[in-house]
């Protein structure tokens, strides 16, 4: 299936670019097909975006097809991700880890690309070693204009592995590689943007006495409630009121605290095992005031609110 669909882009593409964008097939194919292909490899797939490009209105030089975590990026133009980038002369294709374009460009505008190259280098260094098979070398797409988006996704690389049409590896093979760009992936996206070890220490040694894989548990967990879209439809269908003491920052702050609460997932540290995740955002989150929120995170149960409630009742805080 996977190296199908790769044979079928690299054969199919070219003559297709000569013939009309609109509702072509091997168009839907990359934005459709072949990403929910992807999606059939994955035993979380409710964690991943799963997209594809032959271009916009008409037909791009280097199509792709992506995996967006969605607690990093729902697009390819923010963020970090696995990416099959098809060069331009279709003689092969690699599989990338590759960084959102559109958003560095638009926030650094006189050398985006030396901004793409010092960003994969600390990402690399972030996820340390790779695995045998991905390589930290320059990508080629074969472009035919250093102007084009590709040329920035050359730069953009973290780790990639390039596949030669002449010799496409088996499909055992292929799905290893997929998968193992997703565990680097993970990798990544848990390390990024960690507390220092004293923070940790301070605010969460008693929600991570375990040890390590709490640690990574935790960050994991900081992640969810980190995650915009999330938090927003949280407060949206819980309100603005703290669930545990009732304080409500508009009634103290007027327009200043309008709408100001903050998200807490209420999945057990323990439960976050592998990739799960629970992306629920009526059932799996609480809105808490941000006193309540760090406490909780201190309390033995975090997601047990009625418990936590029962403390400040105790203490007479509600």
């Amino acid at each position: 299936m996977l190296r199908e669909n790769i044979e079928r882009i690299l054969r199919e593409y070219p003559s297709a670019k000569n013939e009309p964008f609109s509702g072509h097939a091997l168009a839907h194919f990359l934005r459709h097909d072949f990403p929910k292909d992807l999606e059939s490899l994955v035993d979380n797939p409710n964690r991943y975006k799963f997209t594809g490009s032959a271009g916009q209105g008409t037909w791009a030089n280097c199509p792709w097809v992506a995996v967006f975590d969605i607690l990093v990026t729902e697009s390819a133009q923010s963020g970090y991700y696995p990416v099959y980038l098809f060069q331009e002369n279709m003689k092969g294709v690699y599989l990338s880890l590759n960084q959102g374009v559109t958003e560095i460009r638009e926030k650094y505008k006189d050398n985006p690309k030396h901004v793409l190259k010092i960003r994969a280098s600390d990402f690399r260094a972030q996820i340390g070693p790779s695995l045998e098979e991905f390589q930290d070398t320059p990508i080629n797409l074969a472009i035919s204009s250093t102007s084009e988006l590709a040329a920035f996704y050359e730069v953009g690389n973290i780790y990639a592995q390039y596949y030669n049409s002449d010799n496409l590896p088996s499909e055992d093979q292929l799905i290893s590689n997929f998968r193992d760009m997703l565990r680097l992936y993970e990798l990544l996206s848990y390390n990024e943007n960690i507390p220092t070890a004293s923070s940790v220490r301070e605010q969460d040694e008693p929600y991570i006495s375990k040890g390590t894989e709490d640690l990574r548990k935790l960050r994991e967990h900081k992640r969810i409630e980190r995650n915009v879209k999330l938090s927003k439809a949280a407060k949206k269908n819980h309100g603005y009121t703290c669930q545990a003491c009732g304080f409500n920052f508009a009634k103290f702050y007027g327009l200043l605290g309008e709408e100001f609460i903050e998200a807490h997932h209420l999945t057990p540290i323990s439960e976050l095992k592998g990739q799960r995740v629970t992306l629920d955002p009526v059932h799996d989150f609480a809105v808490l005031c941000s006193n309540c929120h760090s406490m909780i995170h201190r309390f033995e149960k975090p997601e047990d609110i009625e418990a936590f409630k029962r403390i400040l009742r105790q203490r007479n805080i509600n």
